[in-house]
């Protein structure tokens, strides 16, 4: 079964300095999720969300106890996708690095985390409420 998925970016009136300041913090807890996860899942040669999530889930809900729980949950998800597109690349020999660089990061939002407000707003569940 295949799944389809679209990234949509939106173009918005700038965000008041309060608020631009809660996404800030939100990518970089985010983001320091996802570097862990990386590192242990390429330790462990874990390609399996569910295992990864099984395995990490508690530990990430005790570092990050502020944050919604479905953010471990998508950087489990995250993780376990660059860990597998890491471990491929590099049993073809096109990888010279022990782990994945985490460069680049999109906070992945399931369904529990944002609701649709109206056409033109959208509200995100983040550590700030």
């Amino acid at each position: 079964m295949s799944k389809v998925t679209r990234t949509v970016i939106v173009m918005s009136t700038p965000l008041p300095r309060r608020l631009f300041r809660v996404f800030v913090e939100l990518e970089a807890m985010y983001r320091n999720m996802v570097e862990q996860l990386v590192l242990y899942a390429v330790r462990n040669e874990l390609t399996s969300f569910t295992k990864l999530k099984t395995l990490k889930y508690r530990e990430l809900r005790s570092l990050y106890p502020q944050l919604p729980s479905h953010y471990a949950y998508t950087a489990c998800q995250d993780a376990s996708t660059r860990v597998k597109s890491f471990l491929r690349l590099k049993k073809k020999g096109k990888v010279k690095k022990d782990y994945p660089e985490v460069r680049k990061v999109s906070i992945w939002l399931d369904d529990h985390l944002w609701k649709m407000r109206s056409l033109t707003s959208i509200e995100i569940a983040t550590h700030r409420g």
